[in-house]
C-alpha cells in the first residue's frame, strides 16, 4: 500500500503542480475533472444512504463555481459565488416543487450540499491561483502545507499512534498522528517563509497552524459521508489512496481557509 501512494505521488504531484503554473484553461480543465469526479464518487454515497440524487443538478449546480470562480474578476468573485449559492438553491426549490411529491426535501438539500461541498470548496483553488502576484506561490505553498500534514499525520500515527482520535468516524486515526501531521505543517510552512519570504514569520505560523488544523477537520468529514453511505473508500481511480474525494478532502478545507487569510491579511 505505501508503495502504491509513493507511485500515485511521483505521477500525480508533477501533474497537478504543471496544471497550477499554467494557471490556465487547463488549470481549470483540471479542477472541473476533480469537481465531476468527486461529485460521481459523493453522489454513488449518498444513494448508499437510500436519498435519489438528479444527476444533472447535482452536476449542474457544482460545475457552476468553479467557472464563476475562474471567469469572474476577482473584485467580483464574492458577489458571483452569492449570486451562485442563491440561484443554486432557487432551482432545488423550484425542483422540489415541480416534481412533487417524487424528490423529498432530504433529497434535495442533499444535492444542495453535495454541490456546495465539492464544487464550492474546490474553486478556492482557482480564487488563489488568480491572487495577484503570488498566486502561483501561494497555492504551491497551499498545496505543500495541506501534503506535509497528510504525510505528518499518516506516519506519526503509524509510529507513535495510541490513542484514537474520533473513534466513531476513523478508528484509525490516532491523536498522535494529528499531532505529528499538526507539528510538520508548522514546520513546512516556517522552513518555506525562511527560503521564499513571501510573508512573515508570524503568518508563515499562523498559517501552518490554520492549515495543518482544517486539513484534519476536511479529512473526518469525508469519513463521516463514507461512514454514513457504508463504504471504505470513496473510490478506486487513485491506487493506494483511493477516490479523488480519498485524496483532495483535506484541500477542499484548506485552500478556502487559506484563502480567507491570504484575502484578509496577507494579500487585500
Amino acid at each position: 500500500m505505501l508503495l502504491k501512494r509513493i507511485l500515485s505521488a511521483v505521477i500525480g504531484i508533477p501533474i497537478l503542480v504543471y496544471l497550477v503554473y499554467e494557471g490556465r484553461l487547463l488549470f481549470l480543465t483540471g479542477v472541473i475533472f476533480l469537481t465531476v469526479t468527486g461529485l460521481f464518487e459523493l453522489r454513488r454515497i449518498l444513494l448508499r444512504m437510500n436519498l435519489k440524487i438528479i444527476p444533472f443538478l447535482l452536476y449542474g449546480s457544482g460545475l457552476v463555481f468553479p467557472l464563476l470562480a475562474y471567469f469572474t474578476s476577482n473584485d467580483k468573485s464574492g458577489w458571483a459565488f452569492y449570486i451562485g449559492l442563491t440561484l443554486i438553491l432557487m432551482m432545488h426549490l423550484i425542483i422540489l416543487m415541480i416534481t412533487f411529491p417524487k424528490y423529498s426535501v432530504g433529497d434535495l438539500a442533499s444535492s444542495y450540499l453535495g454541490s456546495c461541498y465539492i464544487g464550492m470548496l474546490l474553486s478556492y483553488l482557482i480564487l488563489i491561483r488568480k491572487m495577484v502576484p503570488y498566486g502561483f506561490p501561494y497555492l504551491l505553498l497551499v498545496l505543500i502545507l495541506t501534503w506535509s500534514c497528510d504525510i505528518g499525520a499518516y506516519f506519526s500515527g503509524r509510529l507513535f499512534g495510541r490513542r484514537p482520535l474520533w473513534p466513531r468516524l476513523s478508528p484509525h486515526k490516532t491523536l498522535e498522528g494529528s499531532i505529528g501531521g499538526l507539528i510538520l505543517c508548522i514546520g513546512s510552512a516556517l522552513l518555506l517563509q525562511a527560503i521564499y519570504r513571501l510573508f512573515s514569520l508570524f503568518d508563515a505560523l499562523m498559517l501552518g497552524i490554520l492549515i495543518g488544523s482544517v486539513v484534519q477537520i476536511g479529512d473526518l468529514v469525508e469519513s463521516a459521508f463514507k461512514r454514513l453511505g457504508r463504504v471504505k473508500n470513496s473510490g478506486d481511480l487513485i491506487p493506494g489512496h483511493g477516490g479523488i474525494l480519498d485524496r483532495f478532502d483535506s484541500l477542499l478545507f484548506s485552500a478556502p481557509a487559506a484563502y480567507f487569510y491570504l484575502k484578509f491579511f496577507i494579500n487585500p
